[in-house]
Formats: C-alpha cells, structure tokens, sequence
C-alpha cells in the first residue's frame, strides 16, 4: 500500500518541496506519515465542503495549492481554518499543500494555466539563480574508481538535469608530509610523500551540502581528504512564471482567456496597442514582479490581485496587464491530478467544489 510517506517522496518529484519560498508552509500539514493512501482530492483550497468531498469519494488525502495553516496560526478553534483542521481531524484526513514549489516549476501552476488557453510549448519567465555548488576532491589513482562510484551513488552529487552520476576527473601531483600523530593511509610520520592523484569535480545542488560532505569523509580513504566546495551562479531550471509566444491582439488573448476557462476577466489594463508577440503568466498574484517580466520581453503579463496604483503605473509605463483573478489558478486542480496519476494507483481526482469568494 502506498503510504502517506511514499506519497510526499512522490510529489516531491513533480515539485521539491525545498523549491518553496522561505515564508511559505507545504508539505503534511495535516495527518500522519504512516497512513495508507485511500483516495486523492486535489483542490485550489482546502474548505469544508472539500472535506466533505473527500468523505463522500473515500478520498483520505486532499493536497491544495494554498496552505491551509500558515506560521502565524496561533489556536484550532471551531471557526476559519481551524473549524476545517477540526474536520480533517475527525474524518481521519490528511492534508498536503503544494503551493510555491508548484508554482516554481516548468511545468507548474503557471504552466497549467498557458496549455488550458492551448498553448503547450512554454518557458520559464524568471528563472531563479539557482544554489548551485561544485565539489572538487583529490584522490589517490590507486582508490579513485571506487571511491567515485560510491560517492556519486550513494551522496546528491553529480546530478545535473536529467542526468546522474555526472563528473569531471584530471591527473594531479599530491605531496604531504604526515604528523607524528597521523595515521596516513600512504606514506609514514614525518616523511615526505608524493602521490599520483586525480581531482574529481561534481556538481551538487547548495542544500545537498553537508550530505556531499559526510560521503566524502565517508568513502574517502585518507585520514583528512583534501576537498574544495565552490558556488556557482547559475541558472536554475525552476523559476516564476511562464511566457508563450502568442502573436495577436491584447483584446482576442484576454477573449480567450474568457472562453477557455470559463473565468471573467477583473480588467485590463491596455498600455499600448502593440500586436501581443510573448505573453507572460504567473499564477496568483504577481503584480510586484511586473518590471522584471516587461524587462524579460514580454508584451502582457496575466496575473491577479492588481490593485488600483498598480495599475496605474503599469498603464504610464505602457504596459498591458490582464487582471484575470487569483481564481485562475483553479487550473492547477486538474493538472495535479494528471500529473499524480501518472505516477501512482491510487484514484487521484480533482475537486468538483468551488472555492471562489466572489462568487
């Protein structure tokens, strides 16, 4: 049986948990790590009557894009989130939220948003600089085969992409003297030795450090490795947002939108008259990344929650903005869905309730 704990190995595939945002709260919020896995609702939000779905489908999971418990919470009582943490409780529910790491990935919220409106070749917008770090360790040539194997197997090393067990490996000429009180595994106390080695370099994503580190001193057979750990800054295959090549008018994209989704538009704000050749999305509200994603070339941003001076400024600085709601993001139920169910037997369904408050 597909536990609760195998189900979290499973969504972290599709979106590591460690790609959220430091304010964020996903992950397990509610439940219990060992539970077996009867059913899977996946919704926009986390309301009561979601529960009450969940109840009626034997679902005993329901994973939300918007967290149901933030930092902040301070008691569970019977009223807002705490009446539905209540709920989940007695009905033996488990609660899952997959919001700003979903939102991070090539093929994430904003990404379901772009394929609903027919559009499946997209890009990352802001692609995050990425934590990367690289490994450089000598190695005696004697030990260095085995030595590589077990590091680049058993640590988070050498994964760049699609790729595993990735690294570089060049000869160099070792010298140390040992102390009296070293125990080397070449050479004696107090004698000067020369070693053929080679350096091995690897690539490591920055939060994997320690791991690399302890296999290393692990599978490495001198006494005191002689290791070097550089950053680098480079370009994350994870970021905000997609964009889309698109090739029309600002007044037929924000139309298709309509029709596509079934979502009225909030307003629009038309900064020029320019034939819209990329648009940009990002799910949710992303209003305060607007002059990165103009800087990036596009020629209209879709989001939500536009507030009024926002706005205003987008239209002086000439740009077109499509105030399609936060709702929108109601898209990523079904992606979700068909994303888990491709890697996993249990029913995974998207919920049929409406969380929208302005409806």
């Amino acid at each position: 049986m597909l536990k609760i704990s195998d189900l979290l190995k499973e969504l972290n595939d599709i979106a590591p948990f460690s790609d959220s945002e430091s304010w964020d709260n996903t992950g397990l919020l509610v439940g219990n790590m060992d539970d077996n896995v009867t059913g899977i609702i996946t919704a926009l939000d986390c309301s009561i009557d979601t529960v009450e779905e969940a109840v009626i489908k034997k679902a005993n999971v329901i994973i939300s894009h918007h967290p149901l418990i933030f930092p902040n919470a301070s008691k569970v009582v019977n009223e807002g989130a705490g009446k539905v943490i209540r709920k989940l409780i007695k009905e033996d529910i488990n609660m899952i939220a997959m919001h700003t790491n979903l939102d991070h990935q090539s093929n994430g919220v904003s990404h379901m948003i772009a394929e609903a409106l027919g559009f499946h070749e997209t890009e990352i917008l802001l692609p995050r600089t990425g934590n990367f770090k690289k490994l450089r360790v000598n190695i005696n040539a004697e030990a260095k085969d085995e030595f590589k194997e077990n590091l680049l197997k058993y640590s988070p090393a050498g994964t760049m992409g699609e790729y595993t067990e990735v690294s570089y490996e060049y000869e160099v000429k070792g010298q140390f003297i040992p102390g009296e009180a070293a125990d080397p595994a070449i050479g004696k106390a107090g004698q000067k030795e020369h070693v053929d080695e080679f350096v091995i370099e690897c690539m490591f994503d920055g939060k994997d450090q320690q791991s690399v580190i302890d296999a290393v001193m692990q599978y490495h057979p001198y006494e005191v490795p002689a290791y070097d750990i550089l950053s680098l800054d480079k370009a994350s295959e994870t970021g905000l947002g997609v964009k889309f090549n698109y090739g029309d008018t600002l007044e037929s994209l924000t139309e298709l939108i309509r029709v596509k989704t079934g979502i009225n538009i909030v307003n629009t704000v038309k900064g020029n008259d320019d034939i819209i050749q990329t648009a940009a999305v990002i799910g949710g509200s992303g209003m305060s990344y607007a002059d990165d994603v103009f800087n990036s070339g596009a020629d209209v941003l879709i989001t939500g929650d536009v507030k009024y001076h926002e706005a205003y400024d987008a239209k002086a600085a000439g740009f077109n903005i499509i105030d399609a709601g936060h709702y929108l993001e109601v898209i990523m139920k079904q992606g979700l869905a068909e994303l888990l169910a491709q890697k996993i037997d249990v029913p995974v369904e998207a919920s049929t309730i409406s969380t929208n408050p302005f409806e």
